[in-house]
């Protein structure tokens, strides 16, 4: 990465940002995480969609990345890092992350603005493969023993996702149309 990504403290940018200053700040995690909770300004722009267009489209202020310093936040800062990466590329140089991301943001007890009662992609995948694991179980039971087969699978694709950072399930369940939305009009701030 290079010399030109900053870090700034979630406390540091709450006190820029309670002074008035407007900045431009973006949040290139999923509809879904960004609607269960994210800090109050921030723009939506999910990383795989994230190029130089659609940050010019989603930034107010069109020197921001080069004259004035564009923001970037995910939920830990892994996707902001790699957004940063992609962004150096593309040409921007005055960046900076969050230090820990929206999860920091939260733990340091700042407002958080949520649209409406989305759950989290997180808990969305734990709820997935539990019901997975208990259909494969019931079904294992029932119709035929092979069922049993798919539950190591299903245990092989967490041990992946652990060591690599990257769940497919995640990924999948992030293109679910309920999922998809990125209107914040009913915000509330929690």
């Amino acid at each position: 990465m290079s010399n030109t990504v900053t870090t700034i403290s979630p406390q540091r940018l709450h006190a820029v940002l309670d002074e008035g200053k407007k900045i431009s700040l973006i949040d290139v995690r999923t509809a879904a995480e960004y609607r269960a909770g994210h800090v109050a300004g921030a723009r939506l722009i999910p990383l795989d969609q994230l190029n130089s267009e659609t940050l010019a489209d989603n930034v107010q202020n069109a020197g921001a990345g080069h004259e004035e310093t564009l923001y970037l936040t995910c939920q830990s800062g892994i996707r902001a890092q790699q957004a940063a990466e992609r962004l150096i590329d593309a040409g921007y140089h005055n960046l900076a992350l969050i230090e820990g991301g929206t999860e920091a943001w939260k733990k340091a007890g700042l407002p958080i603005r949520r649209c409406g009662n989305a759950i989290s992609l997180e808990r969305q995948v734990q709820i997935a493969i539990g019901m997975l694991l208990v259909l494969k179980v019931l079904f294992g039971f029932t119709i035929h023993e092979l069922f049993f087969a798919a539950i190591p699978l299903i245990g092989a694709g967490l041990i992946v996702a652990g060591i690599t950072n990257w769940c497919g399930m995640a990924r999948l369940i992030a293109l679910m149309p309920w999922n998809q939305s990125r209107d914040c009009s009913e915000q509330a701030t929690a």
